[in-house]
């Protein structure tokens, strides 16, 4: 048995995809600002959106909140996110969450925008060689050697 879909049973109205407009962005923050988020499958309905939950989601997460920092990263952020990086490796969420405002995507771009030189170390994880990573996909929890 399956989740259902956004609509729950019946028949579903046709959703938006593709780029939002300033006028449901102004809806979907509206709502959120006055009634906060709740369940957001329920968000675009309550909204006046037709667009599904995840989207509505997403949409406040990256580029709606309130306390979404813009902008160029400080130096001192830069040297967090690369020391950060050397600890966690790809775990961008995670080192997002040691900014304030920040989500992991911001992240991953300035570490990706890194000369070369600059972050080597902040590349790939230490121990993580290809030879590894192919050791652990044939060895892993699907039935390999």
């Amino acid at each position: 048995m399956g989740r259902l879909s956004c609509g729950g049973g019946g028949v579903q109205p046709k959703l938006r995809k593709g780029l939002w407009s300033p006028e449901e962005d102004e809806k979907l923050y509206n709502h959120i600002i006055r009634h906060g988020v709740g369940c957001w499958s329920s968000v675009p309905k309550l909204a006046g959106l037709q667009r599904c939950g995840k989207s509505c989601r997403l949409r406040w997460i990256n580029y709606l909140r309130p306390d979404l920092k813009r902008g160029s990263f400080s130096q001192q952020e830069e040297d967090l996110i690369v020391a950060l990086h050397e600890i966690l490796g790809n775990r961008w969420s995670q080192i997002a969450s040691h900014l304030a405002g920040a989500d992991g995507q911001r992240d991953q771009e300035l570490l990706e925008q890194l000369p070369q030189e600059e972050a080597p170390a902040a590349r790939h994880r230490p121990g993580h060689t290809q030879a590894n990573l192919r050791g652990r996909r044939l060895g892993g929890r699907c039935g390999g050697a």
